[in-house]
């Protein structure tokens, strides 16, 4: 199951939840950021879904309304007995989630594979 949303597109592959952020608070209606990630926190509290993967492919930057939407569904994930990994972040998206520590709390792969991988040993 493919959604495409504005702000977040997401992959639903039972356990997982791969969500792709779309680019910076800026590019969209502040509120369509708020009920999109909503959505989304939803989905993780439906007993299929366990783990969330956030894919940054199509983004080199994000600001803090974004990184904040994609740190609860990490923080969800987690607090529910799930695993919370970050993936495919460029050069300068790992620098933006090193210096907020989201690097640090919760493993960032090279590649999706990887860490799907990960998931997959950690359950």
């Amino acid at each position: 199951m493919v959604e495409n949303f504005e702000v977040f597109k997401f992959e639903l592959s039972t356990p997982n939840l791969v969500v792709i952020p779309q680019g910076p608070t800026l590019q969209f209606v502040y509120s369509n950021v708020q009920v999109e990630s909503n959505k989304i926190l939803r989905l993780l509290n439906s007993s299929e879904i366990k783990n969330v993967i956030i894919d940054f492919s199509k983004v080199n930057y994000l600001d803090s309304v974004i990184i904040n939407s994609i740190t609860r569904l990490l923080q969800q994930a987690r607090q529910t007995g799930g695993q919370a990994v970050c993936c495919n972040a460029c050069e300068n998206m790992q620098d933006i989630l090193k210096c907020i520590k989201v690097g640090v709390l919760w493993p960032l792969f090279d590649t999706r594979e990887e860490a799907i991988n990960y998931i997959i040993k950690k359950s």
